[in-house]
C-alpha cells in the first residue's frame, strides 16, 4: 500500500503555519515519505515517535529512520519525541538527527520565531505508565500557542484535554489497523473500537495513521500516511 499525503485545516489563535506530522515509521519503508516531503516542504516538521525499533520492544533496526532523516528537506524547523518502540537511544540515530537539524524534545520545549512553542511528552510505557505530569503542567502554563508532541493519543482524554494546550499531535494507533465504516478496529492502549485513530478531534488532537505497517496483519482501509496540518 503506497504512502499518501492527508491534509487537515485547524483553526488557530497562533501564526498561520503548515505542519508535516510524521509518526510510526518503525522499519519503513521511508522512500515514499521522503518524496512527499521533498516535493511539498512544510513550514514545520513534527516526528511523533516510533521512528525506529529498539529494545525493550524489538531488536534494533534504524535503517528506515536513517533514510528518512537523510532525506528531510533542510532549513525547516523539525522536532522529535520518542514513542514506545524507539524507547532506547541510538548513537547512530542521534547523529542522523543532529545532521538533519532535528531537535529531540523529552519533557522539554522550544519556542519558534513566530511565537509557537513546541513541547515533547515522551512515552511512559516502560517507565510506570504515567507520563511526566509535572512537565505537562509547566508546559500548559506557558504563554502563547502551544503544540505538544505525544506519541500516545490515549493520553489526551486522561492527561491533556483539561489543560490549556492548543494542539496535541500523536500516532501509535496505526489507524486502528482495520477500518470498518471509517472506524478503527483495534489500537494499542485503546483496545477494541478505539476512539482516537486518525484525523482531528475536538480541533485540538491530530492523530496520524502512521508511515508503515509494523505487524504481519495487513492494513484494511487504513492507508499509510504523512499528515499535513494547516493552522489558520
Amino acid at each position: 500500500m503506497p504512502i499518501r499525503k492527508t491534509e487537515y485545516a485547524i483553526k488557530s489563535s497562533g501564526a498561520k503555519i503548515r505542519i508535516a506530522l510524521l509518526a510510526d515509521l518503525h522499519k519503513g519503508p521511508a522512500e515514499g515519505a521522503v518524496r512527499i516531503l521533498q516535493s511539498d516542504p512544510p513550514d514545520l516538521i513534527l516526528i511523533a515517535g516510533d521512528l525506529y525499533e529498539s529494545k525493550p520492544r524489538n531488536p534494533y533496526d534504524a535503517r528506515a529512520a536513517l533514510t528518512l532523516l537523510a532525506g528531510l528537506p533542510r532549513g525547516i524547523p523539525a522536532f522529535y519525541c520518542r514513542g514506545n518502540h524507539d524507547h532506547s537511544p541510538s548513537p547512530e540515530v542521534d547523529a542522523a538527527l543532529a545532521c538533519a537539524g532535528v531537535i529531540e524534545l523529552d519533557s522539554s520545549y522550544r519556542t519558534l520565531a513566530n511565537g509557537i512553542t513546541v513541547g515533547g511528552l515522551r512515552s511512559a510505557l516502560y517507565t510506570g505508565g504515567v507520563p511526566d505530569l509535572a512537565f505537562l503542567s509547566d508546559f500548559a502554563a506557558l504563554p502563547g500557542y502551544k503544540i505538544l508532541i505525544s506519541h500516545h493519543p490515549e493520553y489526551y482524554p486522561k492527561y491533556i484535554r483539561a489543560l490549556p494546550i492548543d494542539l496535541t499531535v500523536s500516532g501509535h494507533a496505526h489507524g486502528g489497523q482495520w477500518a470498518i465504516c471509517g472506524h478503527g478496529l483495534l489500537a494499542p492502549g485503546q483496545g477494541l473500537f478505539p476512539r482516537y485513530t486518525r484525523g482531528v478531534y475536538e480541533g485540538r488532537l491530530a492523530v496520524s495513521r502512521g508511515m508503515s505497517n509494523p505487524v504481519p496483519v495487513p492494513r484494511i482501509g487504513t492507508p499509510r500516511e504523512i499528515v499535513y496540518l494547516t493552522l489558520q
